[in-house]
């Protein structure tokens, strides 16, 4: 059920890495917006969405299945190693329920208050099951998010975050996670391939 190396180049995604694996039931729109590392795979049933804002997804990235990445109109950079449970959605514009506007997508534009801000997730950050992130945090390197969390405010690097809104339940160890973060980095520049130098991927030298 992958989509074969032919069958995605034809698609005319923006850029394309090796040993990309696609499941033909995954659902994507805005091919041209879209640029994938190498080593990424997206799972059954995931939906992403570009353009004109684009989606970058960096190399050795997992974007599980029943997943929805909403970046059409603010984007979304996912940093290299990171992933994406089950169920979880990231949504780089997002409606305010709370005003005297209307809301939905049918209805006029200027009828509808709308917040937009691109989503980036820094190197091997985790988002777990049926999470929501909403437009325009950052998740920095390492970091972690829980299941069924709400994620409405930036989330440091190595920081563990849980809860509806999150709130810090803990860290990530730091020096284990550098150590193996340059032993994929060198793995990675033996293939000839430059992680760092990717769309989110210089957030690896934060803290």
């Amino acid at each position: 059920m992958i989509l074969g190396d032919s069958e995605l180049r034809e698609l005319g995604f923006a850029s394309l890495g090796e040993n990309v694996r696609i499941d033909r039931r995954a659902a994507i729109f805005g091919h041209e917006h879209i640029h994938l590392g190498s080593h990424v795979r997206i799972d059954a049933f995931a939906v992403i969405t570009a353009g004109p804002a684009s989606v970058e997804i960096g190399s050795f990235t997992h974007v599980a299945a029943h997943t929805y990445l909403s970046g059409a109109q603010g984007g979304i950079t996912l940093g290299y190693g990171s992933g994406i449970a089950p169920f979880a959605a990231l949504y780089s514009a997002v409606e305010d329920y709370t005003t005297g506007r209307l809301t939905n997508p049918s209805v006029p534009a200027d009828l509808r208050e709308t917040s937009v801000g691109r989503i980036v997730l820094g190197p091997h950050a985790a988002v777990g099951s049926s999470s929501v992130v909403l437009d325009g945090r950052h998740l920095g390197f390492a970091s972690a998010v829980g299941a069924l969390s709400l994620v409405n405010r930036r989330v440091r690097p190595f920081e563990i975050v849980h809860g509806n809104p999150i709130r810090r339940v803990g860290r990530r160890p730091e020096v284990d996670l550098r150590r193996r973060d340059d032993d994929l980095v060198a793995r990675a520049a033996a293939m000839g391939i430059d992680v760092r130098s990717e769309p989110g991927g210089s957030l690896a030298g934060t803290s």
